[in-house]
């Protein structure tokens, strides 16, 4: 992997367009090496990026440039970003998308979404299906109309993502949530192990099964009479 291409693109990915990768950089400028890393990997040319050459570039060839936290495993760009941070806004497309796990949507479909961590949506369709493919998640539509009237409040940062921490169930449309999707993607009950069988203390005037009869011999075997006929009439012969 060329170093220098790949510190440009990482460079360009931290301090001006976050956004068009749908990463959402944390309050003091870092975002996740994982999530940094997957990004990488769907962009054309760094598809065999390996995490390896990127804590490589980090570490030791542009330390000057990136500021890396091993080990909490984040990362942020030294210089100050290009953009604004998210900020309020009401101008919003009437559709817009979302990536949502299979196991959190059997809730949210029933409850809508709440979360102190913000959602991301996007209007792209090919972003929102990168998103999707990176966290192993279903493609769900947000109908922004109806999420402002019951209460929901979007932030939108630089172009392609916007955020939200709260959305009523009425404008989210996803796979139905069904007994089939439910035993599809809900973990599987685990199976009571079988109960032992009861233990039956003794007591002395318990009364014992009778076993059939055997003499004791200690060892020594019963002789046989036709075996001591035949080694005496070895004897005789010899």
């Amino acid at each position: 992997m060329d170093l220098q291409r790949l510190k440009k693109l990482v460079l360009y990915m931290l301090l001006y367009r976050p956004d068009e990768f749908g990463l959402l950089p944390n309050e003091e400028g870092f975002v996740k090496l994982k999530d940094l890393h997957l990004a990488l990997t769907e962009t054309e040319g760094f598809r065999g990026v390996r995490r390896k050459e990127l804590e490589s570039l980090f570490s030791i060839y542009a330390r000057e440039e990136f500021e890396y936290l091993e080990g909490k495993a984040l990362v942020k760009a030294k210089a100050s970003p290009r953009y604004e941070p998210p900020a309020y806004t009401e101008d919003l497309p009437s559709r817009l998308w979302t990536a949502i796990k299979p196991r959190a949507w059997i809730q949210v479909a029933e409850r809508g979404w709440s979360g102190s961590t913000p959602l991301l949506l996007t209007l792209d369709q090919e972003l929102v299906q990168r998103l999707a493919r990176r966290r192993g998640a279903l493609v769900v539509e947000v109908d922004t109309t109806l999420a402002r009237q019951a209460g929901a409040v979007f932030l939108r940062f630089i172009e392609k993502l916007y955020l939200t921490t709260w959305l009523p169930k009425e404008a989210l449309r996803g796979p139905k949530v069904d007994e089939k999707f439910r035993a599809r993607h809900l973990p599987k009950p685990k199976e009571e192990p079988p109960e032992p069988e009861p233990i039956i203390p003794f007591r002395p005037d318990t009364q014992l099964p009778e076993l059939p009869y055997r003499k004791i011999t200690r060892g020594k075997k019963k002789k046989k009479p036709w075996k001591i006929g035949r080694k005496e009439k070895k004897k005789r012969d010899w």
